[in-house]
């Protein structure tokens, strides 16, 4: 079973978000099932408890975790307890080889016109929000700002720890990256045997100067405490965390790896034309300005850029300027190599 090759975005609000009717799922006209996360809360209170109440709808809201396991279950099930999903880049992909989730008939969705190219090439999702993999630094403490991931490796220019993500994706390519690979060069070379060891070599420079983060409010939290002096983290959390903390985080926005979720519809559901009109309304403007506004996280449709909040505006990765340096995660690479990246990536850590 595939596991999630990135961050999780949960911060202990498991509680919160156990969102069920109490009639339960199948008594509902739509169940949707979102992660366990800051944007799962989002994107309940901005697009799905809308959606219910302007069509009068009881929209049940569930739970998932990371990876396929659970929906799968529900599938085998035959319960039909689910019907529109959040998917992860890698899982969209997956759900669809096994025949999950359904191919999406495109021509339905009104809005798609008006997205971005991100998340094309995924016949069973559409996009719901996406954001980048970056290097982050506090300005208070950081007069001279880095440039590149290559900064990251200079540990005479900005001593103290690093903050990076223990996931095997993204650290491959952010040390190939800060060795000379061209972000267009990166899974070609990441392909190669010879581009792994490199990656690898590249990490043992650092890696008694690393701390390990496994969701990102701890990254955001190990550089306001000073614990570490430059970190790796998503640029969707660094925007929030100044907005709402009064930091004043900076970050890099050249190669930053480029993250996208989805919608599915789960195969069998009983309520296609439901899970169709809720992905319209989902994929709107109004509904995406929503839920970048309340997470500065980046839309992928275009329209929505006109109602997003001014301040915000630049520092999405939608930003021309931003999309130009930035590289999108390669989620087929990723579905076809996690688990034997993942194992040496594991045993590297646990070496000496």
């Amino acid at each position: 079973m595939l596991t999630s090759i990135r961050g999780r975005l949960a911060l202990g609000l498991a509680t919160g978000l156990l969102l069920a009717m109490p009639l339960g799922a199948s008594a509902a006209d739509l169940t949707t099932a979102v992660f366990i996360s800051p944007i799962g809360e989002v994107l309940k209170k901005q697009v799905i408890e809308p959606f219910a109440k302007q069509n009068k709808l009881d929209v049940a809201v569930d739970n998932r975790d990371w990876g396929l396991g659970a929906v799968r279950a529900k599938i085998e099930a035959g319960n039909g307890a689910w019907d529109v999903v959040s998917l992860e880049e890698v899982e969209a992909l997956q759900a669809c080889d096994e025949g999950l989730f359904q191919p999406l008939d495109k021509s339905k969705l009104t809005n798609l016109p008006d997205f971005d190219a991100i998340g094309e090439g995924y016949s069973c999702g559409v996009p719901i929000y996406f954001y980048s993999s970056i290097l982050a630094y506090d300005k208070k403490r950081i007069k001279e700002e880095p440039a590149s991931w290559a900064d990251l490796w200079d540990l005479k220019k900005w001593p103290g720890k690093r903050a990076m993500h223990r996931s095997v994706s993204g650290t491959l390519e952010i040390a190939l990256m800060a060795d000379g690979v061209p972000r267009s060069e990166v899974y070609k070379v990441l392909a190669t045997k010879d581009g792994v060891d490199r990656a690898f070599r590249k990490l043992d420079a650092i890696k008694s100067s690393m701390v390990w983060w496994q969701n990102p409010g701890q990254s955001r939290q190990m550089l306001a405490s000073g614990e570490v002096a430059l970190a790796v983290t998503y640029d969707n959390g660094i925007r929030f965390f100044n907005k709402t903390q009064g930091t004043d985080f900076g970050l890099v926005r050249k190669d930053a790896i480029i993250h996208v979720d989805f919608w599915g519809i789960v195969q069998g559901s009983k309520h296609v034309d439901k899970a169709y009109a809720f992905l319209n309304d989902a994929m709107s403007p109004q509904k995406q300005a929503a839920v970048t506004n309340g997470l500065a996280i980046s839309t992928p449709n275009r329209k929505a850029m006109d109602l997003v909040d001014a301040d915000l505006k630049p520092f999405l990765t939608p930003n021309p300027e931003n999309l130009k340096e930035a590289i999108p995660l390669n989620a087929k690479f990723w579905l076809d190599n996690t688990d034997a990246l993942t194992q040496r990536f594991e045993a590297w850590l646990s070496a000496k």
